[in-house]
């Protein structure tokens, strides 16, 4: 028997996770044998196809083809349009379809649907949908939802498999799941023709109940938009099974890629740099291809290398990891499970040791990077390293400057705003081992001007205390004075005045006069808002519908629906990673007008198509406000520029005449926040307007000669 052929395998007769990995232990095997794969899965969406396609990069590279039948989501308009559509339902169905293949936020589902992209292309993907009909024959909302795969190889062997009902695009690592498999050599109850007699009567549209359409050219094209201009790799989540690995490409400039001289002029710095620096470079103008555009210089020279890539979130890694691949290399993700990683490092550094290789690129959470079991493999005497941090700040904490190797010898730093917020100490050790003070700055203004960013309108609306709010917030600036007493703008703050703070900006945050505020600005503008984005505070407030003290988020999304008539979405920590893809393909496409958010868009997720802003709630953190205007300031087709509208609090009797220690922590206080203020107002095409609403507060608090910053 062929060591090819499916018949080789030592398969069993289940698999559960937990006890096995689903992946490497049967899907890669069987497909690394078959040559004709048949599958039956449910939803035609992003992440159901990513769950068809699990190993499907196998088929791509061997020429194997993939028989594939879906079921379309189907929603009650859907059904009405289909049977307007009878004789034509492919228009009505590609809308269906469209609707949910948004973008996969998750690294290796968008691997799996660059391989049936490439299937697609080759002509070697068939696909068909499975619509459920009523007993008179009409079109009904249910879905198919069997679980069907059958691998066949060229020597006439047939696996079967179903199961896994449950399943999701990060299924493999995060759900539990479990199989049952049948094969052709040995199945004396024939269930495994029984599977293949089902799938294929499913395919020539003779099963009862069902009404199975041809969406082969229609979901090519589709699918075209995952298509990456690289092939899909093998082997990249199952590190325990390494039957149809290759070698890793050469490192090597993307084709038609050609650094900008600006990125040149901070590569030079860096080299000069002897081999160190910051690039303090503002969010859009392309520190990822800088950093890896250096990355290749130093592999040039520095042979063997490894780089280490650190980023702040999981999301940044998946980014990160996909540009690497545009550079002909395939980087090792270090985030996760640990047993899905470190076996594959140590074999990294096996061959890195005897010549097997001379690079090696990671890619790791600052999480994973600061922990032991990251810290005690790597192995820095090895080969040369070259160490990547992005959004650096964030390694300036105790513990994770700790875990800075001192033995990396070459380093780089990247952030828009490197300088840590009110923590001089974690700055100064964080420019200590990168080098210095920034070796490259690329400034908003700059990127504004050479094109990289759109320009923006920058509106500040002042709202006022109701009579209750500013009661409280007296009483809150009086206690904050007192805990302020004794200290200066260089200490640190002691635990009982940041819990002050904390409250003061939650109340700031929450006022209830920005709501109707907010309100009546959407509902005056000439053109509706779309596209938006709503920041708000984690504070309370009344919800002016029920009447119930409810978070700002809720009240805003509940006033942007009842009274602007605007869709939106909540975008928090409490959607589902599919939750939040659905959200942002919604923005995308116009389905939604807007989301709302309070910090899950601060860094990382790029919304290019993003025009409007409405902060609700900012602190005077410069990182964070310069973050959010960075996400509003991406270059998208059709957006010439971006709106910002800043809700800011007037604090509503404080004057001269109190207390003076009073008067003076809230002039030191709006100081910080007019310091935020400016440096919008600054870079805004309509800046000196916008900075001239502030006039009269300036003045009351004695700030109108400027805010040094």
């Amino acid at each position: 028997m062929s060591s090819v052929a499916l018949a080789s395998l030592p398969l069993a007769c289940s698999y559960r996770s937990g006890s096995s990995n689903l992946l490497s232990a049967f899907y890669e095997p069987c497909l690394c044998r078959t040559s004709f794969y048949r599958r039956a899965v449910g939803y035609f969406t992003s992440s159901g196809l990513a769950l068809a396609a699990r190993g499907v990069a196998s088929l791509v590279e061997r020429g194997g083809k993939m028989r594939l039948v879906a079921s379309p989501a189907l929603e009650e308009g859907d059904l009405e349009a289909l049977e307007r559509a009878a004789n034509q339902p492919d228009e009505v169905l590609r809308e269906v379809a469209l609707r949910g293949m948004g973008q996969m936020a998750d690294y290796f589902a968008a691997e799996r649907l660059n391989s049936l992209a490439w299937l697609a292309a080759s002509g070697a993907l068939e696909v068909k949908l499975a619509l459920r009909l009523t007993p008179n024959g009409r079109y009904a909302r249910g879905i198919y939802h069997e679980k069907i795969g059958i691998f066949s190889d060229q020597e006439g062997n047939h696996v079967a498999f179903t199961g896994s009902s449950n399943e999701t695009s990060g299924g493999l690592v995060d759900n539990f799941e479990s199989i049952e498999v049948f094969w052709s050599w040995d199945d004396p109850h024939g269930r495994v023709q029984d599977k293949i007699d089902h799938f294929e009567s499913l395919w020539a549209n003779a099963v009862s109940g069902l009404q199975i359409l041809d969406f082969t050219e229609v979901s090519a094209e589709i699918l075209r938009k995952y298509k990456l201009p690289t092939p899909p790799h093998l082997g990249e989540e199952t590190p325990e099974y390494n039957v149809c690995a290759r070698p890793q490409g050469g490192f090597s400039l993307p084709e038609k890629f050609e650094p900008r001289e600006y990125q040149k002029e901070a590569i030079r710095a860096w080299v000069a740099n002897h081999g160190r620096g910051i690039f303090a470079m503002a969010t859009g103008t392309g520190k990822t291809l800088t950093a890896l555009t250096l990355a290749h210089l130093v592999y040039q020279n520095n042979k063997p290398l490894v780089v280490v890539i650190i980023c702040p979130f999981l999301n940044l890694c998946q980014q990160w990891m996909r540009e690497v691949e545009r550079f002909g290399v395939r980087a090792l993700g270090c985030f996760g499970n640990s047993t899905s990683w470190t076996g594959r490092l140590q074999d990294a550094y096996q061959r890195l040791r005897s010549g097997g290789s001379d690079l090696q690129i990671l890619v790791t959470t600052n999480t994973t990077f600061v922990g032991s079991v990251f810290q005690q493999r790597l192995q820095v005497e090895v080969c040369q390293h070259l160490l990547i941090a992005d959004e650096m700040h964030n390694l300036g904490s105790g513990q994770a400057r700790e875990a800075l190797p001192e033995g990396i010898r070459m380093r780089l730093g990247l952030s828009a705003t490197p300088e840590r917020h009110h923590d001089f100490e974690g700055s100064k050790a964080l420019f200590d081992y990168f080098g210095g003070d920034p070796v490259y700055s690329f400034p908003l203004k700059r990127a504004i001007e050479e094109k990289f960013l759109v320009p923006y309108y920058y509106h500040p609306v002042l709202v006022q205390f109701t009579d209750e709010e500013s009661d409280r917030y007296l009483q809150l600036t009086r206690q904050i004075s007192r805990a302020m007493q004794g200290s200066d703008d260089g200490s640190p703050p002691s635990r009982e005045l940041m819990a002050l703070l904390i409250r003061r900006s939650r109340l700031i945050g929450a006022a209830a006069n920005k709501l109707p505020a907010l309100v009546e600005i959407l509902n005056g503008l000439d053109t509706p808002a779309r596209q938006a984005i709503f920041y708000c505070g984690d504070g309370r407030m009344e919800d002016e519908m029920s009447g119930e003290l409810v978070r700002q988020i809720h009240a805003v999304t509940n006033a942007l629906h009842s009274q602007a008539n605007l869709r939106t979405r909540r975008f928090t920590y409490e959607e589902s990673p599919e939750e939040r893809e659905e959200i942002l393909r919604r923005l995308k496409t116009g389905d939604l007008h807007g989301i709302v958010a309070i910090r899950c868009l601060d860094e990382g997720i790029d919304l290019p198509d993003v025009r409007m802003g409405f902060l609700l709630a900012s602190t005077t953190n410069l990182r964070q406000f310069v973050q959010r205007r960075g996400r509003l300031l991406r270059r998208a087709e059709g957006k010439p520029h971006a709106t910002i509208y800043d809700f800011i609090v007037e604090p509503s009797g404080l004057d001269s005449e109190y207390e003076a220690d009073v008067f003076n922590v809230e002039r030191r206080l709006f100081k910080r926040e007019l310091e935020r203020i400016v440096e919008f107002c600054e870079n805004a095409l309509n800046g000196p307007s916008a900075l001239g609403v502030l006039r009269d507060l300036r003045i009351r608090f004695n700030l109108i000669g400027g805010v040094s910053k």
